[in-house]
């Protein structure tokens, strides 16, 4: 179950009652919500998926037009060779 909430005074005060008998025990995980910028269309969103960048501390991707110029280089050798 998950339920949201505030700190109010330095309890949790949920937004909605939580059906459970008074008296259960409980154990509670706090997560604070991080409230994202709503996106205007402005062209980062791509920025914003969980894949962007996983590349950025490898050595080969340093300078990565290098490094795509270098594969294509490869990929082109394929198809000559082949013919």
């Amino acid at each position: 179950m998950t339920e949201r909430g505030k700190i109010h005074s330095g309890s949790i005060v949920l937004d909605e009652p939580i059906d459970l008998p008074e008296g259960t025990e409980v154990i509670v995980h706090v997560e604070p919500v991080m409230h994202e910028q709503p996106s205007a269309g402005n062209g980062n969103e791509f920025e914003n998926l969980p894949f962007f960048g996983m590349w950025a501390d490898r050595d080969e991707m340093s300078d990565s037009i290098a490094w795509v110029r270098k594969e294509r280089d490869k990929w082109q050798q394929r198809l000559t060779q082949q013919r």
